[in-house]
């Protein structure tokens, strides 16, 4: 392993951020990930992919990406290319003979569905063409007139519209102690607000007014606050989450 996976493993490890975690705010494939941690380069695409990795990953974790990027450069040579050995596919060229008998067959083939495709139309031409018939003029319409008027009433339907429910809107915040920090990611009323490493130390306020949905990768070290009343945080499963709704108004 090289100096540049250990330095991505541990920072990863500090913010307390799973592989899985990094996969969902990088759109990096957590294998890939992986074997960028392991300096397993054998196992990573073309390098103009693996810079755009490495540049990705750095913004998450907070690190210079030009250091790792230099790091990357040494440990991989020139960081230009990665030798990669294709197998070499045999391709069957056929006989001379081969070649012109397959088109002389499909020419025999064409010819005969054009010809019965030729006579299937005149065959149902003749079927429906026949001798023309005279229709019978039609009668003379009779006028009758109506001996009294009916009013036809017509009930129409009142539409009911159903009123939204009025919410009251309420203040999230959330927190992280001095002594940590934590990958959050915050949702509020079915947008993304937030995604990121806080540090210690640092808070985030968020107006909501129907739902707000909080990911939290390090529960240990964060503080979920509605309306300045703090919210327990579920135990259990690799990213808990607390998902917090508006109540209606009365």
């Amino acid at each position: 392993m090289g100096k540049l996976g250990d330095t991505l493993r541990e920072r990863r490890i500090a913010v307390g951020m799973t592989l899985d975690q990094a996969e969902a705010a990088t759109r990096i494939r957590a294998r890939l990930i992986r074997a960028l941690e392991d300096g397993d380069y054998a196992r990573l695409p073309n390098p103009g992919y693996v810079r755009g990795y490495i540049s990705s990953y750095a913004r998450l974790l907070e690190l210079d990406s030009v250091t790792l990027l230099n790091l990357y450069k040494s440990e991989t040579g020139s960081g230009r290319f990665h030798e990669i050995s294709l197998p070499q596919a045999e391709v069957a060229v056929p006989h001379r003979a081969q070649q012109h008998a397959i088109p002389a067959r499909a020419a025999v083939i064409v010819v005969l569905v054009v010809a019965l495709l030729s006579l299937s139309i005149w065959a149902v031409a003749r079927i429906w063409h026949g001798p023309e018939t005279a229709l019978p003029e039609p009668s003379p319409l009779i006028e009758s007139s109506s001996t009294g008027e009916v009013d036809t009433a017509t009930a129409v339907a009142k539409p009911t519209t159903q009123q939204a429910v009025k919410r009251q809107p309420f203040t999230l915040v959330v927190a992280v102690a001095a002594s940590g920090a934590s990958w959050l990611k915050v949702t509020v009323d079915g947008k993304k607000a937030y995604e990121g490493t806080l540090a210690g130390g640092q808070s985030e306020t968020f107006e909501v007014s129907t739902r707000a949905v909080v990911l939290i990768g390090k529960p240990s070290v964060v503080t979920v606050k509605r309306d300045g009343t703090s919210v327990k945080i579920p135990n259990g499963g690799s990213t808990p989450s607390v998902t917090l709704d508006a109540a209606p108004t009365e």
